[in-house]
């Protein structure tokens, strides 16, 4: 662990400290229930894989509807004990799903289906509206000029004891695989999950939360209106992450489905790829930290968002012969993922105005969310479309999956051109909450 970087968390004031593990925990969390392990969940209870991807959007069409419940935050006095209730609430409904198979076991496919699409939205939508406040309340406790440490060391810790967790986990799924007994690997995933979600509850409630401007701001429609036609620059944003989110949803909730149904990896397989990955991630993260306090968030997303796009074009290339490129993929990722991730969540705050805090956030979450269940939808159309068709090139058979990465992979590269000729000539207003 590099010095410089522990000395400095140590200097994080008492919150501050609250915050990072709070976040720690979250994103082990949220790694818990997403990803390859979700996916293979989301199949044994019957999803198909041309409609895996759309379900894992569940979270994008949740940021979409929580403008529709927005308004109840205008009934509350006490922001941080209703922001901390509903974010157990919500991650507990979605762990819920883990009962489909036993309490729907005597009923059809399409019944666990829809329960599952069901339960996901529900939860997922109040885990967006009250995880934008209590983003905002994370952002404002963390200065500036601390964002670009706080996220690299969160990022360097949670990598390590996810990756140990998820490996478990898919060991074990693997194991009882064999004798149909899978879902005991699924379960014991999720009674993780739900441990982490009590402890970060007990950890929120200790940090102080200051009354602001966004509790006088009513969220009313008229003030979206207001904002997307008034704040020009705003909305040229809006517009870049429409479409930087439809091309990375067309393809990536189907990379990990690509791997499990058509490369036919085990999950041990795939979590020791991941593992390496997070080897390359913890290696640069402090690199990241020391950029982040330099550079602005949309020039680093836009550098990390174009390999992204020609990863997917690699993506493409890697069947059960060419498997090697696999590493190249893996790698290239561990070295983004920092800056890609963070990136796309702080860039944000570099667009948005001085009034009206919870209107701009609420109309980003909504668009990115907008663009990216579309792009979910269209990726399940694609490959549905092209289920029965192979094409030669170069001696490499290109299926369903790959044309949809490829297309995917495009879309990327045209919102890096769009970035780069529309928003980074005009960021003179870089917003930061603290």
């Amino acid at each position: 662990m590099e010095e410089g970087m522990l000395a400095q968390v140590r200097k994080f004031g008492g919150d501050q400290k609250r915050f990072l593990a709070s976040q720690m925990i979250t994103s082990t969390y949220n790694n818990l229930i997403s990803g390859v392990l979700m996916t293979g969940l989301l199949l044994y209870i019957g999803v198909r894989p041309s409609r895996i991807g759309v379900f894992l959007s569940i979270p994008l069409l949740a940021n979409i509807l929580q403008l529709a419940i927005g308004k109840m935050w205008n009934w509350f006095y006490n922001y941080k004990k209703m922001i901390n209730c509903i974010v157990l609430a919500a991650r507990f409904g979605i762990l819920s799903i883990i009962g489909i198979p036993i309490l729907f076991r005597d009923n059809g496919q399409s019944v666990k289906i829809w329960m599952t699409a069901m339960i996901l939205t529900v939860s997922y939508t109040f885990a967006s509206s009250a995880g934008i406040h209590l983003n905002l309340w994370m952002v404002q406790t963390i200065p500036a000029e601390k964002q670009g440490t706080f996220f690299a060391f969160r990022d360097r810790m949670v990598v390590g004891v996810t990756m140990l967790i998820s490996f478990g986990a898919a060991y074990l799924i693997d194991q009882l695989k064999v004798a149909n007994l899978e879902y005991i690997g699924f379960a014991t995933a999720f009674l993780i999950a739900s441990l982490l979600a009590v402890i970060d509850y007990t950890i929120l409630r200790k940090i102080s939360y200051e009354r602001n401007v966004e509790k006088k701001e009513r969220l009313e429609w008229p003030l979206y209106w207001k904002v997307i036609k008034e704040d020009r620059r705003f909305l040229r944003f809006l517009i870049y992450m429409l479409v930087l989110s439809l091309g990375m949803n067309l393809a990536n909730p189907y990379y990990n489905t690509y791997m499990l149904d058509c490369l036919e990896l085990k999950y041990t397989h795939i979590m020791c790829l991941t593992g390496f990955q997070v080897c390359v991630q913890i290696a640069v993260s402090s690199i990241w930290g020391k950029i982040a306090n330099r550079i602005r968030w949309s020039r680093i997303l836009n550098v990390t968002v174009f390999i992204l796009g020609v990863q997917f074009f690699i993506w493409a290339m890697v069947t059960k012969e060419s498997i090697g490129l696999i590493y190249v993929i893996f790698i290239s990722s561990g070295l983004i993922s920092t800056g890609l991730v963070t990136g796309q969540f702080m860039i944000q705050y570099e667009f948005i105005g001085h009034q009206n805090t919870m209107v701009y956030l609420s109309l980003c979450a909504c668009v990115t969310a907008l663009g990216g269940f579309s792009g979910s939808l269209l990726g399940s159309g694609i490959i549905s479309a092209f289920a029965d068709k192979v094409y030669q090139l170069g001696g490499i058979g290109i299926g369903s999956m790959q044309i949809n990465m490829i297309i995917s992979g495009s879309i990327l590269l045209v919102s890096v051109f769009y970035a780069k000729i529309v928003l980074n000539r005009n960021t003179e207003r870089s917003y930061y909450v603290g």
